[in-house]
């Protein structure tokens, strides 16, 4: 009999041969992560597009959605030992804009929980980022970094943009005094030290000393012609400075020289490849190809630099590859392709696959694209049942 008061205690040897005659854990010392695929047996087809047999030009990768995302399954005998993994962390709840900086730090802004959720993929952490507790974001929407690791943030809410240092330090903000009433989507030119913000409610882009907030100049106004917009939202720059304004109102994507000059101007309303319903996200690869996200298609199609089709990508649902109102959107270095897939919590990774010769129109690789309803409401307002928001 066991004395009154004196505990069993049971060696770990022993717990491993009861869950090995059990069942829990496969004879012969397997891993207790789980099977280990069989021999020979094929893995899992990349996803592509466009698709076979035409060559593949984009490749997802991955998605991210927060700390479990660097986070190991334990075991099943760890589960039945311990209990059930309690989900603790970052996560994404309501993200707009990405981008990505020199050591491969990926920047989310979630418009959800007003923060900056940052993806550390060398260290294998998710953490936000870290601001003077006297700011306090509500909807941050455009994001990029410099060299420097020094963040640019613009706040719809706030009516502001702000610089924040890595330790956290705000280095300025600027906002209505400045002239800004609803800065969505930036874009940062380091070399000609040229802040650009798009402002969706006074139809404008600003453009400020990316050192001082020292504003330089205006452009544009509301209306549709050449240079000029409707609810601007997201931009980016290529290779040679110019500016590439999703001009969402108007249901088209502007392009500018780093003087303000009217170069091009690529889609227009409609419902087929080619056209834009409700243009988000923007981003240039390596190679030249502009990405233009439509949160209403639920994809992004890629176009040459003189604005030709060449290829859509996604359609709606929550599996990889496909999108639930996309926004911003990012293209890194080494063709790494960002998208926020916003009502799925998400960011999708893609890569771009370079190819040797000129681009073709693969039309029968398009992605098939149904009619749907636009919209062109103020950025970081709650959405309805039937839009979608910052």
């Amino acid at each position: 009999m066991r004395r009154p008061g004196k505990r069993w205690h049971v060696p770990l040897w022993a717990l491993l041969i009861v869950a090995t005659a059990l069942g829990w854990i496969p004879p012969g010392g397997a891993s207790l992560a789980g099977p280990e695929p069989e021999s020979g047996q094929a893995p899992s087809p990349a996803l592509v597009w466009p698709l076979p047999p035409a060559q593949p030009r984009i490749r997802f990768v991955r998605t991210l959605r927060g700390s479990e995302d660097y986070r190991k399954p334990r075991s099943r005998l760890r589960r039945l030992l311990i209990g059930p993994q309690r989900k603790r962390g970052v996560s994404l709840r309501k993200p707009y804009g990405v981008t990505v900086d020199k050591q491969g730090r990926i920047y989310v802004t979630d418009t959800g929980n007003g923060r900056i959720v940052v993806f550390d993929e060398a260290a294998q952490k998710v953490r936000h980022l870290k601001i003077d507790p006297r700011v306090r974001l509500i909807t941050p929407i455009g994001i990029a970094v410099d060299d420097r690791q020094r963040v640019y943030v613009s706040d719809a809410k706030l009516d502001q943009v702000f610089r924040i240092a890595p330790g956290g330090a705000v280095e300025w903000a600027i906002g209505p005094v400045e002239g800004l009433r609803n800065p969505t989507g930036i874009a940062l030119d380091a070399g000609r030290s040229r802040l650009y913000v798009a402002d969706s409610h006074l139809h404008r882009i600003f453009v400020y000393d990316a050192e001082t907030g020292r504003h330089l100049e205006t452009w544009g106004h509301r209306g549709n012609s050449d240079g000029a917009f409707n609810f601007p939202t997201n931009l980016t720059l290529d290779a040679l400075g110019n500016l590439w304004v999703v001009d969402t109102g108007n249901f088209r994507v502007q392009q500018f020289s780093p003087a303000g000059r009217h170069l091009q101007t690529v889609g227009g309303l409609g419902d087929a490849p080619g056209s834009f319903t409700r243009p988000k996200g923007i981003a240039i690869d390596p190679e030249g190809h502009v990405y233009v996200v439509d949160a209403a298609f639920n994809n992004f199609q890629v176009f040459n630099g003189q604005g030709r089709l060449l290829l859509a990508v996604g359609t709606l649902g929550r599996s990889a590859g496909s999108f639930w109102l996309p926004a911003g959107m990012h293209i890194d270095a080494k063709g790494r392709i960002y998208v926020v897939d916003q009502v799925n919590r998400r960011v999708q990774v893609f890569e771009y696959l370079p190819q040797r010769g000129a681009d073709r129109p693969r039309q029968a690789a398009m992605v098939e694209i149904q009619p749907t309803s636009s919209g062109s409401e103020r950025e970081g307002e709650e959405p309805d049942s039937n839009r979608d928001s910052s």
